[in-house]
């Protein structure tokens, strides 16, 4: 009995920690988010205070009020995690939660604008985590170049292709656009790279 026990135990402890260590990390991603963010680590004094915030503090908010709440340690791709996690940062969850329906369209589930546990499941179905990335980043420039100020903030733009998944010759993989159905009237478009680029050229 006793020796079953410790098997059990055993069994668990590396299930366990095959899941943490597979399992999308806050601690990655940070470096890279206060590095966008630039003075002051992106805290907008507004709303969450007159005064200077330290990098710890910065830390505490950007993990505690996006990361853990949309329960990014979930996803098993950091990509995937990170790219969702960034736009809701950087331009909240937008009106009617159309970042939430956007990254809800590229899965293929339900576009209610609340990302589920269900959601994160379907998520980390998908075998090439870029099925999910670059689509979403070609939503997030689609976003941006349709901002009214998008032009006095093109580091969004910068911002949003550092995610983008390449080939080793740096050619896109899964580059195509979807966009969710409050944005559109017709089928979902499946575009190009090249036919993205010209959305944001014309929009400029």
């Amino acid at each position: 009995m006793i020796i079953q026990k410790s098997k059990l135990f055993t069994t668990l402890l590396l299930i366990f920690s095959f899941h943490f260590l597979s399992a999308a990390s806050f601690d990655k991603y940070f470096p890279k988010l206060i590095k966008f963010e630039g003075l002051g680590y992106g805290i907008h004094q507004p709303i969450w205070g007159d005064k200077s915030f330290s990098k710890n503090e910065a830390y505490s908010i950007y993990k505690t009020h996006y990361w853990d709440k949309y329960h990014a340690s979930m996803f098993k791709s950091q990509g995937v995690a990170e790219v969702l996690i960034d736009q809701i940062i950087n331009a909240g969850v937008g009106k009617e939660c159309v970042n939430i329906k956007a990254f809800e369209a590229v899965i293929g589930v339900k576009q209610d604008g609340y990302l589920s546990i269900s959601d994160i499941k379907k998520a980390n179905s998908f075998k090439f985590p870029e099925e999910i990335i670059n689509p979403f980043v070609n939503y997030r420039l689609h976003y941006y170049n349709s901002r009214a100020n998008a032009k006095k903030y093109r580091g969004w733009i910068t911002r949003a292709k550092s995610f983008y998944r390449r080939t080793k010759d740096g050619d896109l993989l899964a580059d195509y656009l979807i966009l969710p159905k409050m944005l559109i009237k017709e089928e979902v478009p499946i575009i190009s790279e090249y036919e993205a680029e010209e959305i944001l050229v014309t929009n400029e």
